[in-house]
């Protein structure tokens, strides 16, 4: 695994990709590399998670839940968690509809149908192409994930469904390169050219 800083202060992590389990949410599972980001969020948003890694058919083939890249949020009432700060959230990942801030490939919320506030909030991660059950081999995140023999990611551990780590992307998901042109993928000023990261995967998720 290898994370670099990028423009903007994102990271770019190359490798290392792993399901595992998310802490403080029983039977839910990210990608590894996600984990500072969502130890992040939920400190600040309050965030609770209802879905990460997941090839259930109720979520899009072309999204990122199939690949770990994702998640959908609910308030954490049980940590004063409220909609408003849902809303401050999903307001800050997307300041304009369809023109999220990188990291983040496609976020769902107001005015995307079966997400938004009272139902949940969908953030995805740009990342390379793959295919579902497989970690990309490349990421963007808001911190560069930990590694190392003893890991102080917050994992609780690998978890029953861990694949190995991706040392070669999977066969093209569908997704368009960046610059095409698309009002879905990465933008807002601060967002750096995202090389060798997807776009896009071919439309919503849930």
């Amino acid at each position: 695994m290898k994370s670099t800083k990028v423009d903007g202060g994102l990271c770019l992590t190359e490798g290392g990709g792993r399901f595992v389990d998310i802490p403080a949410f029983a039977g839910e599972m990210i990608d590894r590399r996600l984990l500072r980001d969502i130890k992040h969020l939920r400190r600040k948003y309050k965030i609770f998670v209802t879905d990460g890694y997941s090839q259930d058919a109720v979520h899009s083939a072309n999204g990122e839940h199939p690949i770990g890249l994702a998640l959908d949020i609910v308030p954490d009432k049980a940590s004063g968690g409220t909609w408003a700060d849902v809303d401050a959230l999903a307001a800050w990942a997307e300041p304009k509809q369809n023109q999220p801030i990188a990291p983040f490939r496609w976020v769902g919320y107001d005015g995307d149908a079966g997400h938004g506030r009272g139902d949940h909030l969908h953030l995805s991660w740009s990342h390379s192409d793959t295919k579902p059950g497989h970690p990309a081999k490349s990421v963007y995140t808001l911190r560069c994930p930990k590694k190392g023999p003893k890991r102080d990611d917050g994992a609780s551990g690998s978890g029953g469904g861990d694949k190995p780590d991706a040392d070669k992307p999977g066969p093209p998901s569908g997704g368009t390169e960046p610059g095409s042109g698309s009002s879905s993928g990465p933008s807002g000023g601060t967002a750096p050219k995202l090389a060798p990261v997807v776009a896009e995967r071919g439309g919503v998720d849930g």
